[in-house]
């Protein structure tokens, strides 16, 4: 279990290496605003946590409507990842779903979203997870749509209540479906303060697991059956398989006879008179495998 906190311009500048100093054991930095653009503060917090050796990873606050606004916001998202210091980038990116813009949808409609988001991100090679607090969590989403299994749920069990990162929440107010991570608090302190915004207030969190990337699905469907194919029966007189190949139009020379062979089950073929039968009455039977 780690101590977690979550960051955006909002918290203003912060003193990393007091964060680590204090009891902060990682990091989910805010990556891009509503307008696309970054987060003011994300250059500096990525860069800070690195130099510090905080691990960190990143959400996004989402105001997508349909599954191709999601997929576009998480490509640029991916895009900006693609070219930063991801030193002690571990907590991958966080798809933050609690806008009341998506609450007049339905709940199909919100996992599409969710599951497109996720297909980008992971189809990118990085960690998707979804955010959420728990009321949104049971009113709007429906887990058996929703492919994710990499869950942060929030729950402000004490509200406004102010906690120290040193002080270990309830965790029997953890939410259920929080397997991966819980935000307990969003009045959490440290002894001093150590940020130059939201009156020195940090959202909290309990980080339970790793989040993992999704299982590949095992290819159930039964193996399609490749076509045999065969020459053409011979129906001619000649006992000399060249000859028959030749009548056919067939490619008589030896190393296509080889090839022929091996097909046919006929190893080490060297161009013998027992070979060559084998391979004669197979084409008179209409049996002799094609090779194309």
């Amino acid at each position: 279990m780690r101590k977690l906190i979550d960051v955006s311009s909002y918290n203003g500048v912060v003193s990393w290496g007091k964060a680590k100093a204090y009891g902060c054991q990682g990091a989910i930095l805010k990556i891009i605003r509503k307008d696309l653009a970054r987060d003011k503060q994300f250059n500096t917090n990525y860069a800070a946590c690195n130099k510090n050796k905080i691990d960190w990873g990143v959400y996004n606050y989402t105001y997508a409507t349909t599954p191709k606004k999601a997929r576009a916001d998480m490509e640029l998202i991916c895009d900006i990842l693609d070219k930063i210091d991801k030193e002690h980038f571990v907590y991958g990116i966080w798809f933050d779903i609690e806008d009341k813009i998506q609450a007049s949808l339905s709940k199909a409609k919100i996992a599409a979203i969710i599951n497109a988001a996720q297909q980008v991100v992971e189809e990118r090679g990085y960690l998707f997870g979804v955010y959420t607090g728990m009321s949104y969590y049971n009113e709007h989403i429906d887990r058996k749509l929703v492919k994710c299994n990499n869950w942060w749920i929030a729950r402000y069990y004490q509200g406004d209540k102010r906690i120290q990162i040193a002080t270990n929440p309830n965790q029997g107010k953890k939410p259920t479906a929080a397997n991966i991570a819980w935000q307990y608090t969003s009045k959490g302190r440290f002894p001093k303060i150590i940020s130059s915004g939201n009156s020195g207030n940090f959202d909290l969190n309990v980080l339970y697991k790793e989040p993992v990337a999704k299982k590949v699905e095992e290819n159930t469907k039964k193996p399609v059956k490749k076509k045999i194919v065969y020459y053409p029966r011979y129906k001619g007189k000649s006992s000399s398989i060249v000859d028959a190949l030749k009548s056919l139009s067939i490619n008589p020379s030896k190393s296509n006879r080889k090839k022929i062979a091996i097909l046919n089950g006929i190893k080490n073929y060297t161009g013998s008179a027992s070979q060559n039968t084998k391979l004669l009455n197979l084409l008179k039977k209409g049996k002799l495998i094609k090779n194309k």
